[in-house]
């Protein structure tokens, strides 16, 4: 395959699983603004900016750091690489480019979320609430349904699930970071207070996986099985471990010489996660160990994009 047409395929599902993603955040953020009542500026307000590393172009905007500011620059601002809006544009330009790659319902599908995208911004709107996050969420659904359903499991289908795992790995790892990282010490099982229960909740929510949650411990939520059940559950679509697993078994379909470097990175961090367990984070900490944890999966990015996307 050329290398062009594995980039295309590999951004075009980065990009619709970061549009995904940015939306999960923002509209658990809005739920949880909503049942605390402040919408004004506080320290929450920011923090989808500080899990997408947006902080510091938000601030340059000079706009007041609102709920409702925060939540219109992440879904909309034209200038944004990562907003909603520019990441549905994004994957469907790269689907455009490579339209012979992929089957006629996908481009139809990612061709019609972005024309309903443009028929919201031609009437005005630019909405930034539940029922616009749920449907980036469903219109990303239904691209990866249509995906399974009607794709060959050839060189283009890898590529495309392999922009998805990494992607979502990335997600995962920086919501944990943010929202855990600094204030929940794995180590301990202590009560949670109120808001450190909202917080948690927020967290699984925000991956899908609060009735995962309940179904596997049946307990009250503790941050330190939050953080094992989005690190180590294999058997959890979002965790590390899962994402890992479907990457380590993508790379063994393609090209074995071009993707040598990436296999082995994609490999040790495979194995980390596979035999590891809560005691390891617990002696480097949850924050320190989620930062190394991003760090190698920006080193596989780049090794992938070395080994398959490399013009030669």
């Amino acid at each position: 395959m050329l290398s062009r047409v594995a980039s295309h395929l590999y951004w075009l599902s980065r990009y619709l699983e970061r549009a995904e993603n940015m939306a999960r955040i923002l509209d658990v953020g809005h739920s949880l603004a909503l049942l605390s009542g402040s919408a004004g500026q506080d320290s929450a307000a920011i923090e989808p900016l500080v899990i997408t590393d947006t902080l510091d172009a938000f601030r340059a905007t000079g706009q007041p750091a609102t709920a409702e500011n925060v939540a219109r620059f992440l879904a909309w601002d034209p200038d944004l690489p990562s907003s909603i809006s520019n990441c549905l544009e994004g994957s469907r330009e790269n689907t455009r480019a490579v339209r012979g790659s992929v089957t006629s319902e996908m481009w139809e599908t990612i061709n019609d979320t972005w024309l309903q995208l443009q028929a919201l911004r031609r009437g005005g709107e630019e909405p930034i609430d539940s029922e616009f996050f749920d449907w980036v969420k469903q219109r990303s659904h239904l691209f990866r349904g249509v995906t399974f359903a009607t794709s060959r499991r050839d060189q283009p289908y890898q590529f495309i699930r392999l922009g998805t795992f990494l992607e979502r790995a990335d997600n995962t790892a920086r919501i944990l970071s943010v929202k855990q990282g600094r204030n929940h010490p794995v180590a301990e099982a202590e009560s949670e207070s109120d808001s450190d229960y909202y917080s948690l909740s927020a967290v699984l929510r925000s991956v899908s996986s609060l009735e995962a949650y309940r179904d596997t411990y049946r307990d009250s939520i503790e941050a330190r099985r939050v953080a094992e059940l989005l690190i180590f559950n294999p058997q959890l679509p979002r965790s590390l471990r899962s994402c890992f697993d479907e990457i380590d078994h993508i790379l063994t379909a393609l090209p074995q010489e071009s993707g040598r470097h990436a296999r082995r990175l994609a490999a040790v961090i495979r194995a980390g996660l596979a035999h590891g367990d809560l005691e390891d984070v617990q002696r480097v900490g949850l924050r320190t160990f989620l930062d190394q944890f991003l760090a190698e999966n920006n080193s596989l990015g780049a090794a992938l994009h070395a080994g398959y996307m490399e013009m030669r």
